[in-house]
Formats: structure tokens, sequence, C-alpha cells
């Protein structure tokens, strides 16, 4: 017997695309909104596991039903969305990334595009996280759980029914434990991948096993409701910044989703929120704005035309429903209704599938379909590889640092036992060839100590990024280090440091704000949330740090460069492709790198004055005053580009205050400190 319809479900399916669709269109006050994708993940483990165990119970199941069924789902409006994207992407985006988007494309059709994002993703690959279709990897987990639950509930109905239930809490219970256990230190594994994802689908599947089997009495049916929207509300608005996810945060949409759906005798009031017109209407479309909300939102900054008025955002959202309803009515509606398809439909999803596969193709022997591109902009574009060869091959990442071994780190220059000791980040590391260069025009060698997104500062941590831990385990092997290598005479610290002292981002040189999970706290205190505890656990640090550092020897301390924030070679490559010019210089107003710079170097002035050095121990270098003067801060001068992306400078920019930390190091600066 067919079960009764339940339009709350799509009042479900509404607040869960509404938190996605805001969340990435910049309101960083629901600041859990991805958890709209957990919302999605229990409703689906509810209807598709319910559908298995009426199948079973009938008789009916085949797995040609089961997957013919979910590919006329599925795949129309993927294909299509796919497509245009693909259209569009090809004068709007650069060629790495349109190159990149073909093997989105492609996995996304074969429900594998978490896997693709999980394995391109990574230090040296940023942009894929700009993608537009890496909403993709949502489907993937979920295609990839319906590879094996229809085959393990028919395993166990035909074995022994009684064992369902155990099996799926058992597989609850094993999955929940793992995110748990893992999405704190390896973040993106967790978030990509289906072993931490299943209990949210099976908690789906759980509570569609219970209505069937062991229903709730229905005086519980209210409370519980009401419980449900209040939990999910909290799971999208309270996140705290950085939070490990799947984790503890993200129980609460998903308890919440399982309650409503486990509720439905409560009353027509307390659905009310849910089975309204208006949220009925969202939730039909929702599998269809999901899919074109992120390519909306990505090819419109790519292209430099997201707006920053509330008039402009209130447009491109209504853009994205006008988008989604056409793709609802005329593609999923005619591929889901039930009976057999017309023979055109399928060859027309087929020959949708081959289209892309041949553009992907030929994105990946091309490499992004450059000659689409004028040389001048493809000169542009050029800049973004703006750094030494010895760049990759001498930066640490996190994996590496388990076996890290200081002495088999790159050096520069003449000495066979280098004097000077560079210690930062990526900064650092872009630094690390033009310094040494310069010094050994000197006669002095320099060794390289840098790892990826890591502030050079022992006894602090970054709990919001990946393998965590890694980063203040390299810092005391450092500092190890030089206290082992009393030859080591000179010591420069270069990195990022804004980036790692603030909770926000920005203002870039748009002025564009944004809340950030990527910040500094002191090791122990993961949890520490306000601004003065952690600013004074940086202050307490790196003044120890130096301290313990500076005895028979002079530190140079590089303040960041003022960075844009803005990719600067894309935007002025796409200001050419559009038409427009390469000037001979630009910048941004300096009260922008003002707002957070001044703070900032105020931080390092208390930890300076903590340290109490001995006179001339120290100098403080700072880029901003070289890059800016007292009304700009350039990112184009004499016609070059001074930054490879949004923050690292370029070889054009490094040679620009190169000279200043060689000056510190030599003497002919004399010491401020």
């Amino acid at each position: 017997m067919a079960r009764q319809y339940r339009t709350d479900i799509d009042g479900l399916r509404a607040i869960a695309i509404l938190g996605v669709v805001l969340y990435h269109a910049g309101l960083k006050q629901m600041s859990g909104g991805y958890a709209g994708v957990d919302v999605f993940f229990v409703i689906s483990g509810y209807l598709i596991g319910g559908n298995i165990l009426d199948d079973l119970a009938a008789k009916r199941f085949t797995f040609r039903k089961f997957y013919t069924r979910r590919a006329r789902r599925i795949l129309p409006a993927l294909i299509v969305m796919v497509l245009a994207v693909m259209g569009l992407g090809w004068v709007t985006l650069m060629p790495d990334t349109y190159r990149y988007m073909g093997g989105a494309a492609v996995t996304a059709l074969l429900s594998l595009s978490n896997v693709w994002f999980l394995t391109r993703i990574d230090y040296f690959n940023p942009d894929a996280s700009q993608d537009p279709l890496i909403h993709t990897w949502s489907l993937g987990v979920e295609e990839q759980f319906y590879l094996v639950i229809p085959l393990l509930l028919l395993l166990l109905w035909r074995w022994r029914p009684a064992l369902i239930l155990p099996v799926l809490l058992g597989l609850i219970g094993l999955s929940l434990a793992v995110a748990l256990l893992t999405s704190g230190e390896y973040r993106m594994q967790a978030f990509y991948l289906l072993h931490t994802r299943a209990w949210e689908l099976l908690a789906g599947v759980i509570v569609a096993w219970a209505e069937r089997n062991r229903p709730l009495p229905r005086a519980l049916h209210a409370p519980l409701y009401g419980a449900g929207l209040i939990l999910i509300l909290t799971g999208l608005w309270l996140v705290p910044p950085a939070a490990p996810w799947p984790g503890i945060w993200t129980l609460p949409a998903v308890l919440g989703t399982a309650l409503i759906l486990a509720a439905p005798q409560a009353p027509r009031a307390l659905q009310m929120p849910l089975i309204n017109p208006p949220m009925r209407f969202i939730g039909l479309i929702s599998y269809s704005l999901y899919l074109w909300q992120q390519p909306v939102i990505t090819l419109s900054r790519a292209a430099n035309i997201w707006p920053d008025t509330l008039a402009g955002l209130a447009l491109v959202l209504a853009l994205m429903v006008a988008l989604a309803t056409l793709s609802w009515r005329f593609v999923e509606q005619p591929f889901r209704r039930p009976g057999p398809l017309p023979k055109f439909k399928p060859r027309l999803a087929l020959a949708g599938a081959l289209t892309t596969l041949a553009i992907a193709i030929g994105g990946g022997i091309t490499e992004g379909y450059p000659a689409r591109m004028p040389s001048e902009v493809l000169a542009v574009l050029d800049m973004r590889q703006s750094f030494s060869p010895s760049y990759r091959r001498c930066i640490y990442v996190r994996a590496q640092v388990p076996g890290f071994d200081p002495d088999s780190s790159c050096t520069f220059g003449p000495d066979p036992a280098p004097s000077v000791l560079l210690w930062g980040d990526s900064h650092g590391a872009r630094l690390a060839e033009p310094l040494g260069k310069a010094l050994a025009e000197q006669g002095r060698g320099m060794r390289q100590l840098t790892l990826s997104s890591c502030l050079p500062v022992p006894g602090l941590i970054i709990p919001g990024q990946n393998r965590a831990r890694q980063c203040p385990v390299f810092n005391a092997r450092v500092l190890t280090y030089l206290a082992d290598h009393p030859e080591i005479t000179d010591v420069v610290l270069f990195a990022t440091w804004k980036s790692y002292l603030f909770d926000v981002t920005g203002p870039d040189m748009l002025g564009r704000w944004g809340e950030d999970g990527f910040f500094a706290v002191p090791e122990g205190r993961p949890d520490m949330r306000d601004r003065a505890g952690r600013e004074a656990g940086f202050v307490q640090a790196l003044a120890r740090q130096l301290r313990a550092i500076a005895p028979g020897r002079r530190i140079t301390l590089v303040l960041p460069v003022p960075r844009p924030d803005v990719d600067i070679p894309r935007h002025f490559a796409t200001r050419l492709w559009w038409g427009g010019n390469l000037p001979e210089r630009a910048g941004y107003d300096r009260a922008i790198y003002d707002t957070l710079g001044t703070p900032m170097r105020a931080l390092f002035e208390r930890a300076i004055a903590a340290a109490d050095l001995p006179e001339g121990t120290l100098t403080l270098v700072d880029p901003a005053s070289i890059f800016c003067d007292t009304a700009q801060c350039d990112t184009i001068r004499d016609g070059r580009l001074l930054f490879s992306d949004g923050n690292h400078p370029s070889l054009p920019g490094l040679d620009l205050f190169v000279p200043a930390i060689t000056g510190a190091i030599s003497g002919t600066i004399p010491a401020n400190r």
C-alpha cells in the first residue's frame, strides 16, 4: 500500500536548501548553513530506505528497478546543469579552472566527484575549491551509499530480518565514531568521504524502519516535532567557526531532521512552518536549486559581476529560483513520471553525458582550451606561476612532518653549514630562493624551514585546518634544531601573519569581509574563541620564542605583505579578456589594509616589548612601508604584477623587499629593537 505523501518533507527540503544557498551567497551569520546538506542526507535515507523496505516487504525489489529510478531522478537535471556550466565557463573561466572542471563534470556523472575533489584540493591547487561543480560531492556520497545499502538490506531481509535494526545501529555507531575521531585532524577526508557520512543517511533509514515496525506513540509526535525544528535551527545558526565537520555540531541538524521524520502525526499548527505553500514550492525545486546555486555564485564571482548590494543579491537569488523552476518543470518532471520513457529521452541523456566527456577530454589535452583567449590575457595569467623553481620542492606539507628531518631541508648559498635560517609558512617559502640568492652574493648560506599554512611560532595551533597538530610539531623541531646548531647566527621569521591572528577574512581590496575559522590559539586551548584571549596567547608565545632563539643571534622579523585577498592575475586577466587594459600602476585604499594591519602591528610591538631582548638583537621589517604609500597599497607597479594570487607576492613583489631583509641581516640596516 502506498504511503501518504508528506508535505512537511518538502518544507524540510526547503530549510535545507535555503541554508545552503544563503550560506554560499555570503550570509555568514547563518554559521552552519552548510548543514543543509546533512538535512538532505537524512531525508534521502528516510525516503529511499523506506522505498527499499516497502519493495522488499512486497517482494518486488529488483536492483534494475532501483537503479533505473535513481538514474531518472538524478542524472537528467545534473547533465543539463553540467553542460550549461561548461558552456558558461567557456566565456568566464580561466584555462586551469576550466580544465579541472572537466574532471569534476565527468566524475559528477559517475558519482565520484567527492573523491575527485578530495584528491584535487590541496595546497598547490586551492582553486579546485572554487570549482562551479564542487557541490556535486554530496551527490557522490549519496550514490555511493546506495551502492551498498540496497544489497545490505536485501541480504538481511532474506537471511534474518530481525538483525536489520541492530546492524543499522551498529553501522551508525561505527560511522559516527570514526567521524568524531578523525574530523578534527583529517578534515578533508572526513568531509568528503562516505565512511564518515554514512551515519547521517543511516539515521534516515532507521527512522523509515521504525515507522514500519515500531512507530512512536502518537503522544510523542508533537514534542519530538517541536524539538526537531529547534535542533535544525540550532544546527544552521549556532555552529562555531572551524567546527570539525561532520562532528558534534552536525548532530543537531541530523537528530532534528530524524525527529521530524519520526513524528508525522504532529499537529498541523506545528507543521505550518514547513507545509505552507512557499516552503513547499522551494522544497519541490530543491534538487534543481541545489544543482544551480553553486554555478551561479561561482561563475558570477569569476566574471567579477557578483553583486555587493542587497538588491543585487536578491536578483541573483531570484535567478537561481527561476533556473531551478525551469529545470524542475522541463527536465526533472518529464523523466520522473512513472512508466517507460520515450526512446529519445534516454538518448538525449546519453548524448549529454558523451558531450560532457568529450569536452572534458579536450580540456585535459589542451589544458583548458587556452586558445579561446588573447595572448596578452594568457601572459597575465602566467604570473600565477611567478615563483622560484625550488618553491614546491622545498616547502613542507603536513603529510611530510612525521618524517621531517631539518638537516635534509633545502639550503642556498656557499656555506656548507648555513649561518642564516628562514623559518616561515608558504610566504616564507616564496621568499626563500630570492633571499638565498641575495645572501649568497654576500657569501652567506641559508637554510629554509617552511611549512605551508603554519605560523612559525611554537606553542600555537590552528584548530580549523587539516592535520592541525603537525604545525606545532614542526615548530618544536625547528626550535630544537636551533638549540643544537649555534652556527646559525641569523634567524628570519616571515609569514602571512594576519591570516592566523583574526577570525575574519578581509577586508579584501574590494572592501569585502567574511568570517574565518582559520586562526591560531594556544596549544591545549582549541576551544578559545574570544579575540582578546587569542591575541594575548599569540603575544606570549611569540615573546617566548624570541627569547628562546635570541641568545647569540640576530632576528629579522618580517611582517606580512599587504595582501589584496583578490587573485590579482585572474582579476586583471578577466578585465583584459573583457576589453579592459592592464594599468602601469594599480592598487587599493591604504585604509583597507590598515583596518587589520594596524592592530596586527600593535600585537608584534607588544610581543617584542614583552620579550625584552638586548638592544640590537631584532630588526622589524614591514613590507607595507614598501608596497604602500599614505594613500594606496600597490598590486601593480611599473606594469608588473606584485602578487601571483590573492596573497603570495610574485617574484617582482619579492624583489621590492628582499633588499630590506638582506640589509637587516648584514647590518647595513641597523637593528631597530
